[in-house]
């Protein structure tokens, strides 16, 4: 079985039941836990290490609201992961430089509160983006979800180093 919604007996649908997902992980996880198989044979050892191995990156995959939707995509077919992609919104891509130059400004005056607030800024922009990108998937208007993902690929460029601006600004 190579459908990780499929593995956790999860519906194929966005956003993933997390409680439901942690819930299959934890029982495939004692199930094919590899000390349960210490007098198998050698194969057979093998093969439960790949198998615990899938279930973690199954799990670390579809726990992660993003991933989980590149995956999604995947399963429709779109090669998300390696696919290159250019955004044809100009509005948005014009965003991207004026918000980067804030924080180069930001960075510049090392001031905690505003990092803080551009941070919690670009999170709810993400947001907004990932709820369009569930509206996206829901009405299987695939383009428009592609072109989400790679929106949200921007922010969270962004949402990291305004992260390590933080930790920087936070270890003085």
């Amino acid at each position: 079985m190579n459908n990780y919604f499929e593995l956790f007996h999860l519906p194929i649908q966005l956003p993933v039941d997390t409680q439901q997902l942690t819930l299959q992980y934890q029982q495939l996880q004692r199930r094919y836990h590899p000390d349960n198989f210490a007098t198998a044979s050698d194969s057979e050892k093998m093969a439960i290490i790949q198998k615990s191995a899938m279930i973690n990156d199954a799990y670390q995959v579809l726990k992660n609201p993003i991933k989980a939707a590149e995956y999604f995509l995947s399963l429709q077919g779109f090669d998300v992961a390696t696919e290159q992609h250019i955004i044809h919104d100009a509005d948005f891509l014009m965003e991207q430089f004026v918000l980067r130059e804030k924080l180069d400004d930001i960075e510049s005056q090392s001031n905690f509160e505003l990092l803080d607030s551009f941070g919690s800024e670009i999170s709810g922009r993400k947001k907004d983006i990932y709820n369009q990108l569930l509206n996206n998937i829901s009405q299987q208007d695939w383009q428009s979800a592609l072109n989400q993902i790679y929106k949200i690929r921007y922010l969270t460029r962004l949402i990291e180093q305004i992260e390590k601006l933080q930790e920087k600004q936070y270890a003085l």
